[in-house]
């Protein structure tokens, strides 16, 4: 037979209760080392996101630049093409 001698406890095997503000600064801490990990951003940043409007003035600065000249018939298109092209998250 096979008998496991084990030392007496002298510790509790449980953490004892903290008060109330202990607690909330706790996990506070634990929530910012949490948020601290994460890869993926919250929200789209506003830098980020396209507004048709700035679609519609780059489309207008490419045109004018087009008419003047300073663009040929195919940078034109490749530029057009780039300003009207989806986004990555879209």
């Amino acid at each position: 037979m096979l008998f496991l001698l084990r030392p007496p406890q002298t510790r509790m095997p449980f953490v004892r209760p903290r008060d109330p503000v202990q607690q909330e600064t706790w996990n506070e801490q634990l929530q910012a080392a949490y948020d601290a990990t994460r890869r993926v951003p919250s929200g789209p940043s506003p830098e980020r996101v396209p507004t048709s409007r700035d679609t519609i003035s780059d489309l207008k600065r490419l045109a004018e630049l087009h008419s003047s000249g300073a663009l040929t018939a195919a940078e034109f298109a490749a530029a057009k093409a780039r300003v009207l092209a989806p986004g990555p998250g879209a």
